[in-house]
């Protein structure tokens, strides 16, 4: 899986999940049912920011385009001295 990371400021960032393989296309496809359970799906949210920003923890995830682009926002698990 790729992700697309684009800045929106000091705390959220907007991320496309960019799914490289068929059973990352079928993965995407699974959990975008709207009856699932989501937590899968923001799984690779996490994953995606991880990438980006290693000391931080997602707080929210606002679907921008389901399910493969969000607004996540974070917050610094160590703040800067």
């Amino acid at each position: 899986m790729k992700y697309h990371y684009q800045f929106v400021s000091e705390t959220s960032v907007r991320i496309e999940l960019i799914p490289e393989y068929k059973n990352e296309f079928a993965l995407i496809e699974a959990v975008s049912d709207q009856t699932a359970d989501h937590e899968q799906l923001i799984a690779f949210f996490r994953k995606g920011l991880a990438a980006y920003h290693l000391e931080t923890t997602l707080t929210n995830t606002r679907f921008m385009n389901f399910p493969k682009v969000a607004l996540c926002s974070f917050s610094l698990l160590q703040q800067e001295a």
